[in-house]
């Protein structure tokens, strides 16, 4: 059964993956629940990638005080991401929400809390005459990751203009650091990216520009009132069951150390390079487009249903074959 689900999500994590990484760190720091009369001992993990950031913040305050015993994991695998969603030791995993529907839908008891990261996929170019998706007919287009959000979505929007992937526009397939290269160095000159790579490309090419914001052009179709969700925390039945209070506690803390990180770039950048060893330049530079925002997955649901429609109608298999159904979604009571 775990050997199935790890197949079957190796083309859904690019989205969060958002900071190609090799090493795995742990770190210890004594945090509290002021209504618990013994330690607990939980483990808090995300990947290289924008909702950790809000974590790093949590971990330097000890904002949930000192008889929670936290043991922070960076994933950097499908094989590190299913088994810390499926360990005996769980607490709160960052992830992209696709990857948490398809958890859900293939059995894995989970709740996803809230959504903190929205969007952060963008349509670049060097070439000064393309302003219009007409103008990319006929083009070859780097996008990050077969089949995974970032193809869906950029087809999707290619289809809504009248142009076809693989006939209309010539689609290369590569990875996020090697795109935002390949762009930086003025070799290709159309890529769809997600950040901070964009911005990576831009502070090595002056050249390059932002021609379509996907959340913006995601609105002209949708509607102006939905957004792209694009990760969020999940949480084990069982441990929200035996935890209530502490998981009310991190939302509310998450939620503040989360303005904290874009009222604080350059601060936030530092603890980046602290904890997981990234520019902190590039984070601060960054922070404008990574999409964070705070909303609690019931808050989402309207969101991440037309976003699910959508992925569902492209490949049913990027979020499990269906959409969640209500026990998906955490609310405080």
């Amino acid at each position: 059964m775990k050997q199935k689900i790890m197949l079957i999500l190796i083309t859904v994590l690019s989205i969060a993956m958002l900071f190609g990484c090799n090493q795995s760190q742990n770190k210890h720091v004594q945090v509290s629940d002021e209504k618990s009369k013994k330690e607990i001992s939980i483990v808090i993990s995300g990947p290289k990638a924008p909702p950790t950031i809000p974590l790093l913040r949590m971990m330097e305050i000890n904002a949930l005080g000192e008889h929670v015993k936290i043991d922070f994991k960076i994933w950097n695998s499908v094989e590190e991401l299913l088994a810390i969603a499926t360990g005996k030791e769980y607490g709160f995993l960052a992830v992209p929400v696709n990857t948490a529907a398809k958890l859900y839908n293939k059995g894995i008891d989970i709740k996803l809390t809230n959504v903190n990261t929205w969007g952060v996929m963008y349509l670049a170019t060097t070439d000064q005459k393309c302003n219009q998706w007409d103008d990319l007919k006929g083009k070859k287009l780097y996008i990050p990751f077969k089949s995974a959000p970032p193809d869906i979505v950029t087809q999707y929007l290619l289809k809504e203009h009248g142009l076809e992937a693989g006939k209309d526009i010539e689609i290369i397939y590569s990875t996020p650091s090697e795109i935002a290269q390949l762009l930086k160095a003025g070799e290709i000159e159309y890529a769809m990216n997600i950040e901070p790579f964009i911005t990576a490309s831009k502070m090595g090419n002056e050249k390059v520009r932002v021609i379509f914001n996907y959340m913006d052009e995601w609105k002209k179709i949708k509607g102006a009132e939905y957004d792209i969700p694009n990760a969020g925390i999940i949480i084990n039945n069982k441990f929200l069951k035996e935890n209530k209070q502490l998981v009310e506690l991190f939302e509310e803390e998450y939620k503040k150390a989360l303005t904290w990180t874009l009222e604080n770039p350059k601060e936030a950048g530092e603890l980046v390079e602290k904890y997981l060893g990234l520019n902190k330049n590039l984070i601060e530079k960054a922070m404008p487009t990574l999409g964070l925002k705070y909303k609690q997955s019931k808050d989402a649901k309207k969101d991440l249903e037309e976003y699910y429609k959508t992925l569902l109608n492209f490949k049913a298999d990027s979020i499990g074959g269906k959409t969640p159904d209500e026990n998906y979604y955490y609310e405080k009571k």
